[in-house]
């Protein structure tokens, strides 16, 4: 199951690149990888404008600047295929006796 499930994360960050490639390469632009903010105001306009709204407006200063809008520059590609590769090489569980 936890081959199954790194196969997966690895082919959708193959796939995701890939796009990624069309994207930018393949219309004459510099290469580089879309973000989960990208992705997130694609699929879901309003739910991000709405995200971004209330953490601007929170009362903790720091919610948005340096974490929120840190965590949404994150490139989606990495990210799946680091979580890919940490499913494959992490150790199995030791199973009670």
């Amino acid at each position: 199951m936890r081959l199954l499930l790194g196969v997966l994360l690895i082919t959708l960050a193959l796939w995701r690149a890939a796009i990624d490639w069309q994207a930018t390469i393949g219309q004459g632009y510099a290469y580089r990888f879309a973000s989960l903010d990208t992705l997130l105001q694609g699929a879901w306009p309003d739910g991000h404008a709405h995200l971004a709204v209330t953490l601007q407006q929170s009362g903790i200063p720091w919610l948005w600047h340096p974490v929120g809008a840190a965590l949404l520059a994150i490139p989606v590609a990495p990210l799946l295929a680091a979580a890919g590769m940490l499913v494959l090489v992490r150790r199995p569980r030791v199973r009670a006796r």
